[in-house]
């Protein structure tokens, strides 16, 4: 028994000091190399936002620059100081890169606070309200999600320009509802269903009424799936191209990712002002997924795993 006890410990100790470090090492390094394949690309762009035009274009390409300037972003924010600058940047298109940004957060917000308001709404509908089809009609309102943004775009522009809404912030916040408001009903529905009809059956006990229901039980302990709605509205608002492309065509309508592509032309293309403003269009985003992180995580794993 001594022996046998000796001989398991041996393979245990060797196990450990050859088949597991090796494993680990691995396992290290290619998590090492997908970190860097991801944090690269966007570490080129913030180091190249910082150098000069002419540095930009130096062959070979250098990462650090040689003398660090932010006069790209303001350039970008002021394009005044573009003035006798021998090159077209964007055909003038640079012009209107802060109203680019105003137009931008606020079809964002706007998108955002509708989601949690219809998604809430909606969701409740689906896990309260006991009706026939209720689980179908939910999995064929989600699977709306899945309609690629081409198909329906021609669609939209013909309604849109029926009701004379072509030019305007609203058209691409009713765009953006089509394909954000369906994941926000079906991540609310979840989190519904998970809480227990015991804190509705005491709310009314209470004489809550519907209304203070919502909002003294169901929305407090649903806050991680508000949250986790509201920056996925959010984020797939503030990077949209196709449709701000499709609908928008004067400057006080324009959003960012439509200023930026616009630093690409037939006649130029200025790197370190399209990298300035990528910068500029990451940063709200990146904050408000940095603060409310946790909320993000847990309401995106409660939507996949409830229900």
């Amino acid at each position: 028994m001594a022996a046998a006890t000796s001989v398991h410990k041996r393979g245990v100790h060797a196990a450990l000091r050859y088949g597991v470090p090796w494993r680990a090492l691995l396992i290290h390094a290619a998590s090492i190399v997908f970190i860097l394949w991801i944090i690269l690309p966007f570490a080129w762009v913030v180091l190249t936002s910082l150098m000069t035009e002419a540095e930009s274009m130096s062959v070979p390409p250098h990462w650090i620059p040689d003398y660090i300037t932010f006069d790209n972003y303001l350039s970008f924010i002021n394009p005044a100081l573009l003035v006798g600058k021998q090159r077209l940047v964007g055909g003038g298109a640079a012009i209107g890169a802060a109203r680019a940004m105003l137009n931008s957060s606020i079809v964002a917000l706007s998108v955002a606070i509708l989601n949690m308001i219809i998604g809430s709404l909606v969701g409740y509908a689906f896990a309260r309200l006991n009706f026939r089809g209720s689980t179908t009609l939910l999995l064929v309102y989600l699977a709306t999600r899945m309609v690629p943004a081409l198909a329906i775009m021609v669609s939209l522009y013909l309604v849109f320009q029926t009701l004379g809404l072509l030019d305007t912030l609203l058209a691409l916040i009713l765009s953006y509802l089509t394909f954000t408001v369906p994941y926000s009903v079906w991540i609310m529905a979840s989190y519904f269903r998970s809480i227990p009809r015991d804190l509705e059956d005491a709310a009314r006990v209470d004489r809550c009424n519907w209304i203070n229901m919502m909002l003294r039980v169901f929305l407090p302990v649903a806050s991680p799936g508000l949250v986790a709605c509201a920056m996925f509205a959010f984020m797939s608002s503030w990077g949209e191209f196709l449709y701000a492309l499709l609908f928008t065509s004067t400057m006080n309508s324009k959003t960012m990712p439509i200023i930026i592509a616009s630093f690409v032309t037939d006649v130029d293309t200025s790197p370190v002002l399209m990298n300035a403003g990528g910068v500029l269009a990451v940063i709200p985003p990146l904050v408000l997924a940095l603060i409310f992180q946790r909320l993000i995580v847990s309401g995106i794993t409660a939507g996949a795993v409830k229900g």
